[in-house]
C-alpha cells in the first residue's frame, strides 16, 4: 500500500484472500491507514484499489468465505468479463499480440488454439503460447509445439505420462524435449 500510495493498486483474485486477512485489508480501505508490522505507529496512504476475481463474491458472502462489508466496499463499480471460452473472436487478437512481429501460426495449431475450451483463460492461452515459441522449429508454431490438452482439445487437468520411445530412435533428446 505504501507503494502505491498516490495510485493505484491492483489486487488479483482477492476470492482467494484468507477471511483472517480481509479485516486489516478494509481497514486500510475504510480510514486510508496501515501500520507496518511490528511498528505502533499508523501511516495514512491515499490508494486506489482494482481488484479482480473469477470468484463469484456475492456466493462467497453467503457462504461466509468472504466478508459482506469488504464485498460492498470493494464492489464500487463491477466490470463482469466472460471466460475466453465465450470470446473466441478475441483469441486471434491475443495470439498476435502475445507472440508480437515475427512469429507465425500455422492452420493446425490456430485451428487448435481457437476450439480449445481455455479453462485457465487468458493465463493459459499465454502459457501455451511461451511454451509454444520454446519449442517451435523457427518462427513457426505447430500443432506439436502446443501443450498436449491444446492440441488434443481435452481438458484434463492430469498431468501428461512421461515420455514412452515407441522404439529405439525416438528416445534422443530432441523427441524427449519435444514431447514435454
Amino acid at each position: 500500500f505504501e507503494v502505491a500510495d498516490g495510485g493505484t493498486l491492483f489486487v488479483d483474485e482477492i476470492g482467494e484472500m484468507p477471511l483472517p486477512l480481509q479485516p486489516k485489508l478494509l481497514r486500510v480501505l475504510e480510514d486510508g491507514s496501515l501500520r507496518r508490522v511490528g511498528s505502533h505507529q499508523e501511516r495514512r496512504v491515499d490508494v486506489r484499489v482494482i481488484a479482480a476475481t473469477n470468484r463469484d463474491l456475492q456466493e462467497e458472502v453467503e457462504s461466509g468465505q468472504f466478508r459482506e462489508d469488504l464485498y460492498y466496499r470493494i464492489n464500487v463499480m463491477s466490470i463482469g468479463l466472460p471466460p475466453l471460452r465465450e470470446r473466441v473472436e478475441d483469441i486471434p487478437l491475443l495470439i498476435d499480440h502475445v507472440l508480437g512481429d515475427g512469429w507465425q501460426v500455422d492452420g493446425a495449431a490456430r485451428e487448435a488454439l481457437l476450439r480449445y475450451a481455455w479453462p485457465g483463460n487468458v493465463r493459459q492461452l499465454i502459457n501455451a503460447l511461451d511454451r509454444a515459441t520454446v519449442l517451435a522449429d523457427g518462427q513457426t508454431i505447430s500443432l506439436d509445439d502446443l501443450p498436449h490438452e491444446v492440441a488434443s482439445g481435452t481438458e484434463s487437468s492430469a498431468p501428461r505420462p512421461a515420455f514412452v520411445a515407441t522404439s529405439p530412435g525416438d528416445a534422443d533428446l530432441a523427441s524427449i524435449e519435444k514431447a514435454h
